[in-house]
């Protein structure tokens, strides 16, 4: 009998291997208005986020728009699909974007007026 070791890996931006990361921090989120853009993950004082996915509903037919934001402009960090209210979606981004600074938030925003309700993952470092 053969045994197979099997390593998770990831590509990174320079085409080398890397770890598969674990989440480590798990944010809820309620309810949460994101008709206009508002906040969905702060991390903790001194700390960089680095978003890894989520499993989401919404209240209304929309796609949700995730930035890394600072006081000014955000920088995109993933946008869904059209989703269907009330129906889970699922999205996983490997190793995860991290956000370009310590103290940045996360923060999201619909093509329609909606709320989010799920779980984002990810972690602080």
């Amino acid at each position: 009998m053969h045994t197979t070791a099997i390593l998770s890996v990831v590509k990174e931006n320079n085409n080398e291997n890397a770890p598969l990361r674990t989440p480590a921090k798990f944010k809820d989120a309620n309810a949460v208005s994101v008709t206009s853009i508002a906040t969905v993950w702060t991390p903790a004082s001194g700390k960089t986020i680095t978003f890894m996915g989520g499993s989401i509903s919404v209240s209304a037919a929309c796609n949700v728009l995730f930035e890394d934001n600072s006081a000014a402009a955000g920088n995109f960090l993933w946008r869904t699909p059209e989703l269907s209210p009330g129906v889970a979606y699922n999205f996983y981004l490997g190793n995860g974007k991290r956000l370009q600074a310590a103290d940045r938030v996360v923060k999201a925003t619909s093509s329609a007026a909606a709320t989010i309700t799920g779980t984002l993952y990810g972690a602080e470092d």
